[in-house]
């Protein structure tokens, strides 16, 4: 009698059916994630390419992003320079007015001004972008230059008692007071401002120092590229003394030299034009010194501005190589894990006309029996 056993078709077929369906579910993941397989594993021999790609990709998002990060500075620090030469600029103007006549600029006006646009530029020297200090260097977090009144306590004052001549000044003290008594000459008193330090006006210890490091960005595993520009460099610092000094000059009837009248003993007796002509001399030599100095250091300032915008063209060009970079490592990632939706998809729609042929030698099987044996 033959033996008629299906267990071994329907465990073979059962064994098919589980591969079959293995393979849809690969498939279907292929589908809709657009990936070969979703772990490095799957990738067999090809995992090497791939992850030594992504190594790269990220290496130059991170080079690319401190790329980003230090163009928004420099464009910041630009933006401040810009407005520092603008703010010298209005006062240069004012100081331009050439007396006529006797008669001079309105100085009250002047140091107005002068006052306003030295706290500006205090605010302009401390630029910071979120906690940094974009001209203190690689000490960020050191605000660069305050006014620490130190630089008005060195010049000082000298206040002469208009009604009284003969009487001793009202107020001498500093540089200014030994100029307005005639104890030092307009020149020794230009050079006595023109040497002061950088602790004297109120730049912070690191910078004062020397100590203050660059500012660098990691650009390469083996490049930076340095972007310093320091809030007490020789232009900056000129321009902070200079309106530092205007602020403070006493009036030009306060400056040194001799009365138009000897004899007078009050302003108000002392014979036109008044101030004198030495005073007024004495005065415009050092207004006329103040101006010149903001002059050359506004020049000085596109030095400066020149170097961060040579910075910035090496660091675009080097975002161009990057760009280009990164997306041939992305074509290979792309090449290696992505699958190809197309083949994915005509895979899929054999393999079911494959598991439904199974499906269907799967039921006729499993209706095969010795009672269907016999009556056939």
């Amino acid at each position: 009698m033959t033996g008629i056993s299906t267990l071994g078709q329907a465990l073979n077929q059962i064994n098919r059916l589980q591969s079959q369906q293995s393979i849809f579910d690969d498939l279907a993941a292929q589908l809709t994630t657009g990936k070969k397989t979703q772990s490095f594993a799957g990738l067999d021999k090809d995992v090497i390419y791939s992850k030594r790609s992504r190594a790269n990709i990220n290496s130059i998002e991170t080079y690319t992003n401190n790329i980003t990060n230090v163009n928004r500075r420099i464009e910041q620090m630009d933006l401040a320079l810009n407005q520092i030469q603008e703010q010298a600029g209005i006062l240069i103007n004012s100081l331009t007015i050439s007396p006529s006549q006797g008669d001079y600029p309105d100085f009250e006006t002047i140091q107005a001004l002068a006052n306003n646009v030295y706290d500006f530029l205090v605010d302009l020297v401390n630029t910071k972008d979120g906690d940094r200090y974009l001209f203190a260097g690689s000490d960020s977090d050191t605000k660069p230059l305050v006014n620490t009144g130190l630089l008005s306590s060195f010049l000082g004052e000298y206040v002469p008692d208009e009604l009284d001549l003969t009487a001793p000044p009202l107020a001498a003290s500093g540089a200014i007071g030994l100029w307005g008594s005639g104890t030092i000459t307009t020149e020794e008193f230009i050079a006595s401002y023109e040497a002061v330090d950088d602790t004297t006006l109120g730049y912070s210890a690191p910078l004062t120092s020397g100590e203050a490091g660059k500012l660098v960005a990691r650009v390469d595993d083996n490049k930076q590229i340095d972007y310093t520009v320091l809030g007490n460099t020789e232009a900056l610092r000129e321009i902070i003394m200079a309106v530092g000094v205007l602020k403070d000059l006493p009036p030009p009837e306060y400056a040194p030299g001799a009365l138009n009248d000897p004899t007078a003993t009050t302003f108000a007796g002392d014979t036109p034009p008044f101030p004198p002509a030495e005073k007024q001399e004495n005065f415009f030599q050092v207004l006329d010194n103040l101006s010149a100095t903001l002059s050359a250091a506004v020049d000085k300032v596109d030095g400066n501005r020149y170097q961060l915008a040579q910075t910035q063209v090496q660091m675009d060009k080097l975002n161009e190589f990057y760009r280009f970079e990164k997306k041939t490592f992305q074509d290979t990632v792309d090449e290696v894990e992505n699958a190809d939706i197309t083949e994915v998809a005509a895979k899929i729609n054999s393999l079911k006309i494959q598991l439904e042929a199974s499906y269907t030698v799967t039921a006729t099987i499993s209706q095969l029996s010795l009672v269907n044996y016999f009556r056939g």
